[in-house]
Parts: structure tokens; sequence; C-alpha cells
């Protein structure tokens, strides 16, 4: 009895007690987040792949319960110890029980709010005052209940025994699992510190150095390159003087990671099964892909990407770059920690660099709703008044290789900017109008559609600028005598038609249509192409240039004729979004296709089967929807939709039964 007594906190609440009662806590609110995001986990990955994720935020989250433990641990205490100096008896005991009744009345006065005033808009005035009651109900509950506060903290801690045991054993086994995933697994190829000069043998026509530079984000529609009012590509403007410009290029798909798959495949969304922002590898990528190809031929390939949904490790072709840095090595953050995919802090980058390619939903702790509700009190102290990640960086990391990679070499330089947040640096900030800056984006709710615009247009002017010291930096290299440049984007950005930025069911022109540039060197004339091609056209394209046969899985074709001032047959082009089936091996039933042929282009929805079908030259806004008025353009083009979808639905299901 004795032996029970000594391990009960009968006088009081020990550290060790405290802890086990917030680990318990912790792992219930864990647990449940488990449940809600395996959900949305087994839409675009597996089982297998889950629980790495769990092990990890197991891990974590309990390391985050004994930071909470500790403060709340040195906070009760000085609350005791001003107590007592004004002659007042108040234990952490007391102090638990208190939150335990504010939680109840609280949560109990919000529960009825909901059912008999749903619809009655809550003042500030009254918030105020209803937390003030709840504040003085629960300590006036304390005082009449203060003798039992011990008593029932003891009962607890006998109580919740088993569960610290339970939630304990997963801690234990969730360190090998972790370290299994990680120890080991190579997802960054740094700059080596000798270059292996390698002798290539050469063909008569030495192979061209090829650098893709992708700007995430960035819709021809808002480049004045391509006739948009404001003065946003003025550099971008005159290079492409002597380039081959393309003006109707359609992007596969309206978000990061199906694009990139497309442009590193050669193949069509619905072909590689690449359907969310973390969603499986593209569909055979180790084996087919550009990079692959360029390799078997002598290539030297590097890739500096700044968007984790684009990186050689989720795309599946790592191992055919013999330089990949990792997404973090192009972040510059100014703050610990900042709860968003795209504005990286201390903690995040930290744990990227650990966990970030080798497990999925490596940042879940801090996405959990838990620590979501503290984003704006965050922001608030702790954020970035310009762009973490500066084009800059990548441009510059790339520049101090250049002289020493091996020829012939490919290089993909891929941006974030002027993706969201839309942070340009002065001077700017407000070249295109004296509005406020982003601050939406540190705890500000309200939302006003043209000024997240120029916000974004003067972005891409900083871009534009970041591009002019690069180009001129390489061109002053003796290699760019021989180096080919591809400047484009993965898809664009939305300010119409009610969908404000991507990855949105949507598909209209602002979204798909992108900047299409490609430079080669000693071509002095220009060309502008108003043939519609497609974002799949660019690897084979770039084979082409490279004197490397296209293989027959790229579903794109060589633009290499355009270049070259011939002509090519008219081709359909398609764009898609798929993220509401789920990941490769099933059939796509959901979502939305975009057919293009001619002047004309269909938007299908799957699930309704709403057409819209515009003529982009006489409407290049989209605004009126000919579906009823031209019906046999219509129905030809639904019918091409149809007809590929079936096609690749077959595939699928022949490749997958079970599917």
């Amino acid at each position: 009895m004795k032996s029970d007594q000594k391990q009960k906190p009968t006088n009081g609440v020990s550290f060790l007690h405290l802890f086990r009662l917030t680990f318990v806590l912790f792992s219930l609110y864990l647990l449940r987040e488990a449940f809600n995001r395996w959900d949305g986990f087994l839409f675009y990955a597996t089982f297998s792949e889950f629980v790495p994720a769990v092990a990890l935020v197991s891990i974590l989250w309990t390391i985050v319960a004994l930071l909470a433990t500790l403060l709340l641990w040195t906070l009760f205490r000085l609350f005791e110890s001003l107590s007592a100096r004004i002659g007042l008896k108040i234990r952490t005991a007391h102090l638990l029980l208190y939150g335990v009744a504010g939680v109840l009345l609280g949560g109990l006065v919000w529960k009825t709010k909901r059912l008999l005033w749903t619809d009655v808009q809550t003042s500030d005035q009254l918030k105020i005052i209803l937390f003030v009651a709840v504040a003085l109900v629960s300590a006036y509950s304390v005082w009449v209940l203060r003798d039992k506060a011990q008593h029932w903290f003891n009962i607890v801690q006998d109580r919740i025994t088993p569960l610290v045991w339970l939630f304990g054993f997963i801690v234990f086994i969730s360190v090998p699992v972790v370290v299994s995933s990680t120890w080991g697994k190579k997802v960054e190829k740094p700059v080596p510190e000798k270059f292996n000069q390698t002798s290539l043998s050469q063909s008569d026509n030495k192979r061209p150095n090829i650098i893709l530079v992708i700007f995430d984000t960035l819709t021809s529609r808002d480049m004045s390159l391509y006739g948009y009012s404001r003065e946003t590509t003025p550099f971008i403007t005159e290079w492409a003087k002597n380039a081959t410009v393309f003006t109707r290029a359609e992007a596969s798909n309206n978000h990061t990671s199906p694009a990139t798959a497309s442009l590193m495949t050669g193949k069509r969304v619905w072909s590689h099964q690449v359907y969310h922002q973390k969603g499986s590898i593209p569909v055979k990528s180790d084996i087919e892909s550009l990079p692959g190809e360029l390799k078997k031929y002598g290539y030297y390939n590097v890739a500096f990407v700044a968007n984790g949904s684009a990186s050689t490790p989720k795309l599946g072709i790592f191992d055919n770059f013999d330089i990949s840095l990792l997404v973090s090595e192009f972040y510059q953050p100014d703050n610990l920690v900042f709860l968003d995919p795209y504005q990286y802090g201390r903690i995040d980058i930290l744990l990227y660099k650990i966990f970030g390619e080798k497990i999925r939903l490596h940042d879940w702790i801090l996405g959990t709703k838990l620590l979501g509700t503290l984003e704006p009190l965050i922001a608030k102290f702790s954020h970035n008044t310009e762009t973490a990640v500066p084009p800059e960086v990548a441009f510059n990391k790339f520049l101090e290789i250049y002289d020493d990679i091996p020829e012939p070499f490919f290089a993909w330089i891929h941006v974030l900017p002027p993706h969201a947040h839309y942070l340009p640096p002065k001077p700017y900030l407000g070249m295109f109008g004296s509005t406020r800056p982003a601050e939406r984006y540190m705890g500000d709710k309200e939302f006003n559609m043209e000024e997240e615009r120029t916000r974004y247009d003067e972005f891409i002017r900083y871009c534009d600028k970041q591009y002019e010291e690069f180009m001129t930096e390489l061109e002053k290299r003796k290699k760019s005598e021989n180096t080919t440049v591809i400047f484009s984007s993965d898809h664009g950005e939305s300010f119409q038609h009610g969908f404000f930025q991507h990855a949105v069911p949507a598909l209209y022109e602002q979204l798909t249509n992108v900047p299409l540039i490609i430079k080669e060197p000693g071509k002095p004339d220009g060309k502008v192409i108003h043939d519609t091609v497609e974002q799949i056209d660019i690897p084979a394209t770039m084979l082409d240039l490279a004197h490397i046969p296209v293989p027959e899985w790229m579903e794109g074709r060589s633009l290499l004729p355009y270049m070259r001032g011939e002509a090519l047959l008219p081709k359909t082009a398609f764009s898609m979004y798929y993220q509401t089936n789920p990941s490769r091996g099933h059939q796509i039933t959901k979502g939305l296709i975009a057919v293009w042929e001619g002047d004309y282009k269909l938007i299908h929805h799957l699930e309704n089967e709403k057409s819209l079908l515009f003529n982009l030259k006489e409407d290049p806004e989209e605004l009126e929807n000919l579906f009823g008025k031209e019906p046999e353009t219509g129905k030809h083009l639904l019918d091409l939709i149809k007809t590929n979808l079936n096609k690749a639905n077959e595939k699928i299901r022949s490749n997958n039964p079970a599917g």
C-alpha cells in the first residue's frame, strides 16, 4: 500500500506526472489526426508509405509534448510561487482543473451557438463577454471543488497508465521504422569537389548543351512579351527577339507535380498517372524519362529545383542526375517556423533536410490543426516580407559550377517565383500600383483579387530582372557558344472566372497557356509560332536538338521543324485535371479534360458531363460558351476526349486488372 502511495502524486503534481498527462492527451489527438489523414493519404499513396509518416510524427509529437510540459511546468510553478506570496494556496492540480473546466464550458457554449444560432454572426464584443463569463464560471467551479482537485488528478494518473504504456510502445517501435526509412537513402547529389571530365566521343555534329529554365506558376497571359498591358517582362521580350517564341504552348496540368512529370517524361497525365501534389512517382519514370535518354547518350545532368513538388526523387528520376540538390538549398528563411508549404522557416528546412524526400508528410507535425490555430499569431512575429526562395539563388549555384561541368550537359533550373506567396522585394513592390504589400499571407484574412494580381505582376517583373542578370553572366562564358536555352513554366496562375491561383477545378487559358521560348546559339533571326503545341513536345524537341532519336513511349513530338521554318501537320493538344481521382492504377472517372484543335478549345467536366466550347481567336478570354451554338464542333471535340480517355483507361485496366 505504501508502495502504491509513493507512485501517486498525493501531495502535488510532479514534472513526470504532468508529462504523462500531456503525452497521453497529445497522443490521443495524434491518433485522431492519423485516422483523418489516412483517408486522404490512401487517395494518392500506399499504407507502406503511410507507416513511416506516422512513426516520424509520433517521435516529433512526443518531443513537442515534452516541450509543452516544460513550458506548463515552469508557468505553473511560477504561478504557485506568486500566489503563495499573496496568501493564496493555488496548486498545479487547481490550475489543471481550471483548464478542464474552461475547455468544457467553452465547448458547451460553442456547441450551443452552433445548434441554436447557426446563422447569427457573433460580434467581437460578445465574444469577449462570453470569454470572460466562461473564465469566471470556471474559476468559481474550481474554488468550489478545490479540495477534490488533487484527488481527481490522482485518479486520472491511475487510469491513464495503460495508455502511457501503449503510446510509449508506439514511440519506441517508431524509432527503427524512421531509421530504416531514412538511413542510407540518398536524396541529394551535391556538387562534387572535383568534376570527372570524362572523354566523350562526339559525332560530327557536337551535341549541344541544354539549359531548361522553369519559372514556376508563370502564365503567358501576364507577360508583356505575349501582349499583356503591364510591362512585366521587358528583358525576356528583348531576349526572345532572336529566339523561337511559341504563343500557344499548353501545359499538361494546372499544378506542379503532374505538369513536371509530363515535362520530364514526354507523357500526358493519363499516361504517367501523377494526379496529386504528393502523389506516386510517374509510371515507369525509372526507365522512361527525358534525363534517362540524355544520359544514355553521354549527357551530364544537373538539377537545381526549388519546388519540392518537382524534386527529382518525387518524380522518380533522381538516379538519372549527376547533381541534384535538396529543395531546401534554395531557401533563405528569416524566421524560425512558418506553417505554410511554400514559406519555409528554419525548423521546416531542418525537417526537410533530414526527412523531406524520404518520408511522405514529413511536415505533418507543422500541419496539424492544433498548431495551425497558432499560425496567425506566429505569422505576426515571424514572417518573410520578401520571398524566401529568390530565383537568383538557383541561378548563382548553377553559375558557380558552370565552367567545370562536363559537356554535353543538361541543366534543369526550376525556380519557385512567381509562385505564391507574391512577395516581390523593393523596388518592385508597388511598381504597378500603390497598394499595400501582400500582408494577407501574414495572418490578414482580407482578400482583393486585383491587389493579388498586381503583386503577382510585380513578382514577374522581379523575376525578369533576375533572369536578365543570369543570362548576362551566362553569355560571358565560352560554353554559351554551344548552349541552347529553353524558357518555360510548369503551369499558369488564375485571376479570372472565379478561380484564384492554380490546382483548382478549371483549365482556362490563364492556367494552361504557358510561355515557351527556345533560343539556340548563333541564330540571329527570331520566329513566332502561333500553332498550338503541348508541354510534352518540349522533351521530344530537346532530344531532337541533341541528335537523339525520340523514343516511341514519348507522346510529344519535336518542334524543331517549326524552328527551322518548316510546317507541321496540325495536332490535337490535351490538358487534364485529375485531383479528384485516386492515385495510379485506378481508371479515370472524375475531373476535367481540355482539348485544343485549331482555334477551338473544349473543356469537359467528367462528373456532370458539362462542356465549355470556346473560339480562342475570337474569344481569347473564354467568356462565351459556344457548345450549344456550334454543336457539330462541340461534339467532334467531345468525341476526341472520350475516345482518348477510353484508350487511356483501357491501358490502365490492362496494366492493373484490379483497378
